[in-house]
């Protein structure tokens, strides 16, 4: 059929037919990105599954005394006494951590609550992911931000979750702290102000280093003047009443940190540990993204992208170099070691300021490659030998990734790694381009480089702890629980261990309060203890009156005691359990006397009561293999008897005394070091058959004998 000829064209003219509806396979849906919380729940819960992992193979407390507080105050929440150690009250401003720690001892026996307060620790300090992409939201895009978090619990600091501290409570929370503070610098609000001085009270109450963040954010708004004064008088007036109230108590708000109110260390030494700490952190951030890091850091405080980087940027610089000085004067004034551990917080701020930097285009180009290649030379010279004191080094994860290197591998070797891979890496990194996609690339290295370091500082972690129970405890580390007889306090013989003491009490509700000795106890001991002593006529006194009867763990590792009383228990050399009558009686000490015989180069016998007349005899022996040995033996304040002691051979000396109390004196100037590879060596001269006290007027006579 034909087209009429006034219709030609027209079709021309007409709008297009309207497609049909595609089919349901047809139609196309617009892309979905996740939720940005979905990767962050997966990114939590992988790391706190791989943190529980590794906490399980961490065997026991071993930082004493600092993990025996906190497992005491989390012991008393959890029984509802409020804040106590050894049952007496105790005030401590950071128990935060102690609070989160509680609910694991509602659980009945110690090993199950030791087990699940390492749990909950991993869960605390695997949330940190949290607050560190909310932080490095605030300057960075969300795929940036999700490594930073990845990179904060890919630390090799994650391994502090495994110890009764603070760290794993603290970490989050520092994060939390500082995000609140970059956004209220930004953009100050009566909200952000009112949430500044609540997440500052909350970081103090978590960790006393921490009262460390309100003086540098007061500084950071002090130096925009008048007119940031004015902008921040909310929170500015809040912490000032917090301080003054502070201030007004003085420094028992400290509790057992008043003391450190009088460190006192020349600037040189605080400058010198402060150093050996700061050299630790590239490691501690991974080192490949340290040089932009740097630069980044630079390009904010000089021209900030806006208020938030420029807040960024100066509390970064404000507490890096607060926290690095307080490390370096705490290690000049008391432990003169580094301390990574207090600067741990610092890590994930480094891959903020490096993706930053990438996001403003990757500037100075030359500056950055001549920086990474610098900082991979410099590696070369860090004393790495020097600084890592054993296989494990508690106050600083990299030293004790490094000293389980050397020990599997080498120094030599261990050193030539921690040189070589840095250099390589940040020699890769100086040519290369920074693009979006090499920023994530270079990221990803970072955080395999930060899990590598972890493993080998967790291996380390893992051995050193098992070394430690293994010294310290018996098999049954909660052996005075299981035993049912109920508590007993600890008499600390002297020369013995406090390690054993302290292992005893973090695995057993049981144990009471030490009793020292004849000896006051250690500095880092400050919680409630009591004296022992012995009477002229043997009476056993605590804190000058006769002991009572009761049940008694002897810590006699290092000294060898007769009292009066049943035995009940011996669960491993340096640890018995007795019950004594009231008023018990010592029969004899022996101080620097081993339980498996040997003796320290300096050991002192004497028996009680005191008697007029009689004779000290001792029979000593050496074994075979080792250099003869020059005894000198004396009684009270007369003359030495020098006996020369042969390897293979035993001698036997008696000294006459005016009276029992003169006590038997045997001094050499040669010793052993014995179990040296284990967490209990010791110097040992010579090996004791016996040692007996035999009066006048009797054949009878009070002794200790192996």
């Amino acid at each position: 059929m034909s087209t009429p000829a006034a219709l030609e064209g027209a079709r021309d003219t007409l709008p297009p037919r309207p497609a049909p509806p595609p089919g349901p396979d047809e139609a196309k849906r617009p892309r979905r990105r996740p939720a940005p919380w979905l990767p962050l729940v997966v990114l939590f819960a992988v790391a706190a599954l791989y943190h529980v992992l590794n906490g399980i193979f961490h065997a026991t407390p071993a930082v004493f005394t600092d993990e025996l507080l906190h497992s005491e105050l989390a012991r008393s929440l959890a029984a509802g006494d409020g804040l106590a150690v050894r049952n007496e009250g105790h005030f401590f401003p950071s128990f935060l951590p102690a609070l989160a720690q509680a609910p694991a001892w509602l659980f009945g026996g110690a090993e199950t609550s030791y087990a699940v307060a390492k749990g909950l620790n991993a869960l605390v300090m695997s949330a940190a992911v949290f607050p560190a992409y909310w932080l490095a939201r605030a300057l960075v895009r969300p795929s940036y931000a999700l490594l930073v978090a990845a990179a904060a619990v890919a630390a090799p600091a994650m391994l502090y979750h495994a110890y009764l501290l603070s760290e794993a409570l603290a970490y989050p929370v520092f994060l939390l702290a500082l995000a609140v503070a970059v956004r209220e610098l930004a953009a100050p609000s009566r909200a952000w102000g009112i949430a500044l001085v609540g997440v500052f009270a909350l970081a103090a109450a978590t960790r006393i280093q921490f009262a460390a963040l309100p003086l540098v954010w007061a500084l950071v708004v002090a130096l925009g003047g008048r007119r940031e004064l004015r902008r921040h008088l909310l929170p500015l007036a809040g912490l000032a009443l917090l301080g003054a109230a502070g201030l007004a108590a003085g420094p028992s708000v400290l509790g057992i940190y008043a003391g450190a109110t009088e460190l006192l260390a020349d600037p040189a030494g605080i400058a010198r540990w402060a150093s050996l700490t700061a050299i630790l952190l590239p490691f501690a951030a991974g080192v490949v993204v340290v040089p932009g890091a740097a630069l980044g850091l630079a390009a904010a405080l000089a021209r900030p992208r806006g208020a938030a980087e420029r807040a960024f940027a100066r509390l970064s610089l404000g507490v890096g170099l607060a926290f690095v000085a307080l490390a370096g004067l705490v290690a000049a004034g008391d432990s003169e070691r580094p301390l990574e551990r207090y600067a741990i917080y610092l890590a994930p701020l480094a891959l903020v300021l490096f993706f930053a930097y990438v996001e403003r285009g990757a500037p100075w180009r030359r500056a950055y490659a001549g920086l990474a290649l610098a900082l991979g030379l410099a590696a070369w010279l860090v004393p790495f030998p020097g600084l890592a004191d054993f296989r494990f080094s508690f106050d600083s994860p990299v030293l004790s990734a490094y000293g389980t290197l050397a020990h599997a591998i080498g120094t030599a070797n261990a050193a030539t790694v921690f040189a070589a891979v840095p250099l390589a890496l940040l020699a890769a990194a100086a040519f290369v381009p920074l693009t979006r996609r090499a920023a994530h690339v270079l990221g990803t290295v970072a955080i395999a480089v930060l899990l590598a370091a972890g493993a080998v500082a967790y291996a380390g972690d893992r051995a050193m702890t098992e070394r430690a129970l293994a010294a310290w405890a018996p098999a049954e580390p909660d052996w005075l629980d299981r035993s049912g007889h109920g508590r007993a306090d600890v008499l600390v013989l002297p020369g013995s261990p406090a390690y054993f003491l302290w292992t005893l009490e973090s695995w057993n509700r049981d144990a009471g309060r030490p009793l020292w000795l004849d000896a006051e106890p250690p500095d880092h001991d400050p919680y409630p203890s009591g004296r022992a002593s012995v009477a002229e006529d043997g009476t056993l006194l605590v804190d000058g009156a006769p002991a009572g009867a009761g049940l008694l763990v002897l810590a006699d590792f290092g000294s060898r005691i007769a009292l009066e009383g049943d035995v009940l228990a011996e669960p491993r050399d340096g640890l018995t359990l007795v019950r004594v009558p009231e008023a018990p009686r010592v029969g004899a000490l022996a101080r620097g006397l081993f339980p498996d015989g040997w003796a320290k180069g300096d050991l002192r016998y004497r028996v009680w009561p005191e008697a007029a007349g009689g004779a000290y005899r001792a029979v000593v022996s050496l074994p075979t293999g080792l250099p003869v040995r020059d005894l000198a033996f004396s009684v009270g304040e007369g003359p030495e008897e020098v006996v020369r002691l042969e390897p293979g051979e035993s001698v036997a000396v008696e000294l006459p005394a005016r009276r029992a109390g003169d006590g038997l004196r045997i001094r050499a100037a040669t010793a052993e070091l014995l179990d040296g590879d284990t967490a209990n060596p010791r110097l040992a001269s010579f090996r004791v058959e016996r040692l007996e006290y035999r009066p006048a007027a009797s054949a009878a006579a009070p002794s200790v004998s192996f």
